[in-house]
This record gives structure tokens, C-alpha cells and sequence, in this order.
């Protein structure tokens, strides 16, 4: 069922991503001495692109035999992503629901429809509660609905490159009819046409469509010419297009007077539809040409930093990042390395190992 060909890169270079993320929810710019470089920290949320064009790509790469729809092939595939997504999302979001239910002021009922919307993922479809909980989980609703669909989507893709385009356009299609349909209800789910395609993954579909374009041209399935044309120099192009994504995204957010590009739709169009072309380019060159940087991301150390990655993106704006901030120290540099060395220490003694014994429970051989 799974192909195990390894591209440690593509795992070191997660690190790096998640970390850009921490400096949006931390800037450690200051907007009136460095507007600049405030501002440009502020489009970091591009980042995400990596892991939704990266799903796409290990997902297609390792998986897409299960469009046979063998029912023993499907249930493995569901328990594996079940496994590795909801144990410590669930263990995290009760902790920090409890801490809740503490304060004085708290709304028992209330807080109980946020916990169960958080830990089933269906807050990422609602505006008004995609930020509840634990904030950055909302994209996890984005990736849950792409695992469900990806059976579906490999069994009409794999053997056309235009299929993937006309999956592409129908996702685009739903979106905008769920929004047309729920847009006026009062939970906020598809409440708007920036939330629907920024937010969920009816617009952000284009993002795996790249991964999966990529899985495929290295599995022989498609071709493209534009690889072959740009070969060794894909690193250059891709880092130059991503450079100016955010670049383009800094000065929307200055014209519209907003703290991020993507809190308008010329924002979303460059970050849902330029970003993940340079990021496909730049796995493309991680993935078939050498460099000083596809080194230093396949070493060891960086390899076992990104495993942590998934960890460290539900723990750093939690609870542990408040007592860190309120016990330990406000700095920018020694909160990033304390929540890096705790979500270290989460993923080897806790996330890895909880995984690995629902898989091995749960699995069929």
C-alpha cells in the first residue's frame, strides 16, 4: 500500500516553515521602529503553503494505491492519519478547555459546543469559531477534509494532469455554493467568500493540487516540461517567486491599511495561487538536485526538528506558551526555544509513541 521512499529534505525543511509561523504570533519586530520588517512578518502566515502542498505531495506519493478501494487498504490509511492527527489534538484541546472551565467567568455549555467543535475539526469551517481553542488547529480542518477526499481524488487524477485542473475548478465550485447556501447563518460556517477560500479547504485545494502534481511527475504518471526547462535553477526561481508572494502581500496589506495581506481577496489570490507554484518549485529542486541547503535540511538534527513540527504548531500559542511567557521569560529568542525543546521532548515521549501504539491496536495486516 505504501511507498516508503524517503526525501528527508522535505521533513527538515518543516522546521524552518513552523518556525516562520512562531514569528507572526510572536512578531518581535516593532511597527513603529521597524514597519517594515513588522509588516513582512505579519504575510508569514504563506508558511502554511509548505505543509498544505507537502500533504499533497507525501500523501499522493505514499497512499494513492488506495483508489483501488480495497476496504483493508482504506481503513489502514484512516487509521494511520487518525493516528498521527487526533491523539494529542484532543489531549491538548481538553487541557486547555479544563484550564477554562476554571475561570470564574466561564460558561460551561458554552465552552462545551467550542470543545467538541475543536476536537472534530468542524470549527474550521465557522468564522465565528475557527480561532477558538487552539488557534492554529483550524488549518488541521483544511488538511482532515483532504485525507477523507483523497481516495476519491487520486481515482479521477492519477492518469491526467487535466483531471486534476477540472478537480481543481469543482472544489472551487462547492466553495462557492456553500457560501452561497450558508453564508447568513448566525455560527458563521461558510460566512463569506474570503473566509470560504482562505480558510477552508474548498480554497486552498490548489495548494495539494501542486503536491499531488509533484507526487506524480516523480512517480511517472504526468509529465512537465516547465521542470525539465528550469531544472537546477528551480531553488532560485522558487525562493525568488515566494520572496516576492510575500512581497506582493506586504504592500496589499499596506494599501488596503490591514495587519495581513490575506485579509483581502488580492491577498488570497497571491497566497492561495502564486506561493504554492515557487514552494512545488522548491521541493522540486529538494527532491531531485543538490545543494547547500538540501544538506543541511536532510541532516539528522533537522530531520528529527521537523518530526516535532506538528507538535510544536499545537503548542505554541497554548497555555504552555503563557506560563512560559509569564514564568520564564517574555523574550522572542528564549520562548522560541523553549517551546521548541518542549515540543521536542512532546513528540518522542508522547506523540510518537501514542501513534505508533493506535496504529499498531488499530491496523489490519
Amino acid at each position: 500500500m505504501e511507498n516508503n521512499r524517503f526525501f528527508p529534505a522535505l521533513t527538515g525543511i518543516r522546521i524552518l516553515c513552523v518556525s516562520f509561523i512562531f514569528v507572526i504570533h510572536l512578531n518581535p519586530f516593532n511597527s513603529a521602529t521597524s514597519p517594515f520588517l513588522y509588516s513582512i512578518s505579519n504575510q508569514f502566515f504563506a508558511f502554511l503553503d509548505f505543509f498544505f502542498v507537502l500533504s499533497g505531495f507525501v500523501i499522493c506519493y505514499k497512499y494513492d494505491s488506495i483508489i483501488n478501494f480495497s476496504k483493508k487498504n482504506l481503513y489502514n490509511y484512516f487509521v494511520n492519519r487518525i493516528s498521527r492527527v487526533f491523539p494529542i489534538l484532543i489531549l491538548l484541546v481538553s487541557i486547555a478547555y479544563l484550564l477554562k472551565l476554571k475561570s470564574a467567568d466561564s460558561n460551561a455549555p458554552y465552552l462545551l459546543k467550542e470543545y467538541f467543535l475543536n476536537i472534530s475539526l468542524v470549527k474550521g469551517f465557522s468564522s465565528k469559531y475557527h480561532l477558538t481553542g487552539i488557534g492554529p488547529s483550524w488549518s488541521l480542518s483544511v488538511e482532515e477534509l483532504f485525507y477523507i477526499l483523497s481516495p476519491f481524488i487520486f481515482f479521477f487524477t492519477r492518469k491526467k494532469a487535466s483531471n486534476l485542473m477540472a478537480i481543481i475548478l469543482l472544489f472551487y465550485f462547492i466553495g462557492a455554493i456553500l457560501t452561497i447556501l450558508f453564508r447568513n447563518n448566525d455560527e458563521g460556517f461558510f460566512s463569506s467568500y474570503d473566509f470560504t477560500f482562505y480558510s477552508t479547504f474548498f480554497g486552498r485545494f490548489f495548494e495539494f493540487a501542486c503536491g499531488i502534481h509533484l507526487a506524480y511527475f516523480v512517480k511517472g504518471n504526468y509529465r512537465n516540461s516547465i521542470f525539465n526547462r528550469i531544472g537546477k535553477n528551480a531553488l532560485l526561481v522558487g525562493v525568488l517567486l515566494f520572496i516576492l508572494t510575500l512581497l506582493l502581500l506586504h504592500f496589499i496589506a499596506t494599501k488596503n491599511n490591514t495587519l495581513h495581506g490575506v485579509d483581502s481577496w488580492e491577498g488570497i489570490l497571491v497566497n492561495n495561487l502564486m506561493a504554492p507554484i515557487a514552494i512545488t518549485l522548491i521541493f522540486f529542486h529538494l527532491i531531485y538536485h543538490n545543494s547547500i541547503l538540501k544538506k543541511i535540511l536532510s541532516t539528522k538534527w533537522m530531520v528529527s526538528l521537523g518530526n516535532c513540527t506538528y507538535s510544536f504548531y499545537l503548542i505554541h500559542t497554548t497555555f504552555i506558551l503563557s506560563l512560559l511567557s509569564k514564568y520564564l521569560s517574555k523574550n522572542f529568542f528564549i520562548l522560541y526555544f523553549s517551546v521548541l525543546a518542549i515540543s521536542f521532548a512532546f513528540n518522542k515521549v508522547v506523540e510518537e509513541p501514542l501513534a505508533k501504539f493506535l496504529r499498531k491496536k488499530l491496523s489490519r495486516s
